[in-house]
């Protein structure tokens, strides 16, 4: 990849000036609606921009488009989620929490890559038989009844492994907090998105023992007639 020095150069210098003032500036409290839609976008619009490098660097920044996503549905909840509860824990730490998560997923074999996008969000990137095996797992660890799809995961269930595996997966994870969801990217795997609460949930499912499934009772012997309808006479 080659790179120059370009006309772009004192854009971008701008760009991550106006990001780091926007940075230092930004607290739980001090974000409206409008200004949390205009830094989405402004994220949106970069990562766009510098998914024009390269195959490799589209790949990475597909998750961007997704994960504001997520953010513009739920930016009611935003300002209270960044917020840290008095008396949390490092429990609560997206670090943390993706470290665990990586474990877990590691110790049922399953393949995804774990991304802390922010202190609000978590993603789980992954191919499609294993974000299956993962929703599967999930709706074994945490015993509800299957989740209603939402109406735009619909159309995904039987549309190929991919969108059925995302339906599971956005079904599964929809105990788990509204903020979830999963989605197929532009290179066939599924992209999953955690809250920080979910994502402890998530980890904790899977650290779990799996509910044993009761045995069924014996079936009781049956007593006095025998083979042959032994004890009754012949007429």
């Amino acid at each position: 990849m080659k790179h120059s020095s370009s006309r772009l150069d004192p854009l971008a210098e701008r760009a991550v000036l106006a990001a780091c003032a926007l940075a230092d500036a930004s607290g739980p409290d001090r974000w409206s609606a409008g200004a949390i839609e205009d830094a989405a976008t402004a994220l949106e619009v970069l990562a766009g921009a510098l998914s024009g490098l390269s195959p490799r660097a589209a790949e990475l920044l597909e998750v961007v488009p997704a994960a504001v996503a997520a953010l513009r549905a739920g930016v009611e909840h935003v300002p209270a989620e960044a917020a840290p509860a008095p008396g949390a824990g490092r429990s609560g730490d997206p670090a943390v929490l993706s470290t665990a998560l990586r474990r877990v997923l590691a110790v049922h074999n399953l393949a995804g890559r774990v991304h802390q996008l922010g202190p609000a969000l978590l993603t789980i990137t992954m191919g499609p038989a294993h974000a299956q095996a993962l929703a599967a797992l999930l709706a074994v660890r945490r015993e509800l009844p299957r989740q209603t799809p939402a109406p735009e995961d619909e159309p995904r269930w039987g549309g190929g492994p991919a969108d059925t595996a995302a339906a599971s997966l956005a079904a599964a994870l929809a105990a788990y907090g509204p903020e979830t969801y999963a989605r197929v990217l532009a290179s066939g795997d599924v992209s999953a998105g955690l809250t920080p609460s979910a994502a402890l949930q998530v980890t904790g499912a899977l650290d779990a023992p799996p509910a044993r499934t009761p045995a069924p009772a014996s079936r009781p012997r049956r007593r006095g007639l025998g083979y042959g309808w032994k004890g009754i006479e012949a007429s």
